[in-house]
């Protein structure tokens, strides 16, 4: 043990960020979740208070695994990053490169994540060496507009997808806006926009993420 207590206060100081950025909005969503199963009595104000709770939990560790990725990425550290884009199947490189539109007109790359599973952190990591030489080809900066409609991130693979994508924004990023298309009937969990209640850069349709990124261009951000 060290002498001055040192290894002691860091090892506490450690236990309690896992607990504040990981385990706590964990267990707020488990517990909301689990309401929301055992109970089918509840009002709809109680289910979208419980909905609610499950996704700020959600967001947080979301912030938190980019956190993670981000220590990781500014240490210089890896993600078992082993293959490069030329070492890829070619069914697998069209379809990456499909999911990629170069928009010049608007200074935008728009990328199509929708009803993509990412598996493992092979799976990021293939599909962003795609992403990573394309943009490569066109040497310059780029506003990003990201389609996350029905797309699935195992928890095996999240790391490295944060790792990968504070990358992308480091390297070549001007602004990067995520939309989640909704079908014309479907109802939202909150009469608010899902934007306004938990990501300033998470719309619900491509409209809206495109107009939010000419109001990033105006506002030079």
């Amino acid at each position: 043990m060290d002498r001055d207590g040192s290894g002691a206060k860091e090892t506490v100081a450690l236990s309690t960020k896992v607990e504040e950025e990981f385990i706590a909005p964990l267990t707020a969503i488990r517990g909301s979740l689990e309401i929301l199963r055992d109970f089918d009595d509840l009002s709809r104000e109680e289910r979208t208070r419980f909905l609610d709770t499950a996704l700020r939990g959600c967001v947080r560790l979301e912030k938190a695994v980019a956190g993670l990725a981000e220590s990781v990425y500014d240490a210089g550290g890896e993600t078992g990053h082993t293959r490069s884009a030329s070492e890829l199947s070619q069914e697998d490189y069209r379809e990456y490169a499909s999911r990629v539109h170069i928009l010049d007109d608007l200074d935008v790359i728009e990328i199509d994540f929708s009803n993509f599973v990412f598996k493992s952190s092979k799976t990021v990591n293939d599909f962003h060496d795609v992403i990573d030489g394309l943009i490569a080809t066109t040497g310059r900066h780029w506003y990003f507009v990201v389609n996350y409609k029905d797309c699935r991130i195992w928890p095996e693979a999240w790391v490295a997808f944060a790792h990968r994508g504070k990358k992308i924004n480091v390297t070549h990023s001007l602004g990067t806006v995520r939309y989640v298309e909704r079908e014309a009937d479907e109802t939202k969990v909150t009469d608010e926009p899902l934007s306004a209640s938990y990501d300033p850069n998470l719309f619900d349709s491509r409209d809206a993420a495109f107009a939010r990124i000419a109001e990033l261009k105006q506002t030079g951000r």
